[in-house]
């Protein structure tokens, strides 16, 4: 992973702020000697206006009194340097601060950009694998669905059951009230389908007046066949729009994971089969196993 670099450079401008403190602290017990020495000189000097002082010790405390000056003299210089060197540590820090603000900033960006980006594929991929008009998945998830469906079906020794739903004579209602009414048929026949079912299953729109089901971890065919005959009742219920009474009828077609096939192209092959069988019966549901000996 890549370095932003302010990690390293923060730390080396603590190391040289440390330094600068440091040659301040040197400097104060600096001066703090020489008051010191200072002190001892003017103890000296005083003591001679008062008593005979040997003219040597006077002569020493002159001449260390010049070394004092001396040495407060270079430590002025030398804390003018320390507050120069200060203050450009200061800007620097100043500088270092304001630039980890913006990268702080730069990042809180960056992660928006990052989070409306994740919006967006998210958006995307609903638009992809759904139906416009009804929300259900359509035929691209359904395949993926299925196929994921069937692995678990392999490892867990399921049967799980696909059933192709046709509207018959859909073309009717499309040219005698026009498809906007056509549409809010086919809104009703999806909520009808998706209520039907448990939330682990899945309900598509194959196309047009198409839709699929997918069963999955079906135990009997019966418990199948009863379904499938709720949902033609549901779905030839009567129903209104806008002031129009109308009954559609569906037909719907059966094809059983192992026993009418083990992939996902022929149990929709199979599925569609039946669908068509089912249009000639009564009550517009076949079994594959049952249409092929019909």
């Amino acid at each position: 992973m890549k370095s932003n670099g302010l990690k390293k450079t923060g730390s080396t401008k603590n190391i040289s702020l440390r330094r600068v403190l440091n040659k301040n602290e040197k400097i104060k017990e600096t001066v703090k000697q020489a008051a010191s020495e200072l002190i001892s000189v003017n103890e000296v000097l005083k003591q001679g206006n008062k008593v005979n002082i040997p003219v040597r010790t006077t002569q020493e405390a002159i001449t260390q009194n010049v070394g004092v000056e001396h040495k407060m003299a270079k430590a002025a210089d030398d804390l003018k340097q320390i507050n120069a060197e200060l203050t450009k540590e200061v800007a620097k820090r100043v500088s270092f601060e304001s630039e980890l603000a913006d990268t702080k900033v730069d990042l809180a960006e960056a992660r928006d950009d990052l989070l409306k980006s994740q919006v967006k594929e998210e958006e995307t991929r609903q638009i992809t694998l759904h139906d416009t008009l009804t929300g259900l998945p359509n035929r691209v998830l359904f395949e993926q669905s299925l196929e994921h469906g069937l692995i678990q079906a392999k490892r867990r020794d399921w049967k799980l059951a696909v059933l192709f739903i046709d509207i018959d004579k859909f073309k009717n209602i499309n040219d005698s009230y026009g498809h906007d009414l056509g549409d809010k048929v086919l809104l009703m026949l999806a909520n009808r389908l998706q209520s039907s079912v448990r939330e682990e299953d899945t309900v598509c729109r194959w196309g047009g007046d198409e839709f699929m089901c997918l069963l999955l971890d079906v135990k009997q065919e019966a418990n199948i066949t009863r379904l499938a005959e709720k949902m033609v009742d549901r779905i030839t219920e009567a129903f209104e729009i806008n002031g129009t009474v109308l009954t559609i009828r569906p037909s719907i077609g059966i094809a059983i994971y192992p026993a009418d096939g083990e992939t996902a192209d022929i149990l929709f092959k199979n599925a569609d089969t039946a669908m068509y069988k089912a249009k000639g019966t009564e009550k517009r549901v076949v079994l594959f196993c049952e249409s092929v000996f019909n």
